[in-house]
């Protein structure tokens, strides 16, 4: 029985040896290419990085241009259509600002409504209680 152990203990180093080199290099085969994998990406991300500032510097050059090459005319038009739209947010901010205005007022009368029905309630309160305490008999 004991060399059926020792049979079993050989067949399995022999083995061991036999999937243990090859599973140690396809170890090292994966992460090397892990590496070259992260590797890649950071150069990809820097280069992508890169291209993404010149086409924003490019888009400026190109705004500047326009604007240098712009006609008078084309100019004046921007110009006016800015000049229509402040004229009308200038029109809005009126409008929000009598708005408030008004509401405040609103809301002003509504509270002086609101202490004069309180001062009413509590003057008919005080003519109960004066009707009250001259009808009673007094003992």
């Amino acid at each position: 029985m004991t060399h059926d152990w020792q049979l079993i203990a050989t067949f399995l180093g022999a083995a061991a040896t036999l999937v243990g080199i090859p599973l140690t290099a396809i170890v090292f085969y994966l992460k090397v290419i892990r590496e070259d994998q992260r590797d890649f990406r950071s150069t990809v991300a820097t280069r992508v990085a890169r291209i993404e500032a010149e086409c924003d510097r490019i888009e400026h050059a190109v705004e500047q241009v326009e604007r240098r090459y712009t006609t008078k005319e084309e100019w004046m038009r921007e110009t006016m259509l800015a000049r229509t739209q402040l004229g009308r947010l200038t029109e809005l901010m009126a409008r929000l600002q009598a708005e408030l205005e008004s509401s405040r007022a609103l809301a002003t009368q509504f509270v002086r409504a609101t202490n004069a029905i309180i001062e009413l309630t509590e003057r008919l309160g005080r003519r109960c209680c004066e009707q009250n305490d001259q009808t009673e008999p007094r003992p």
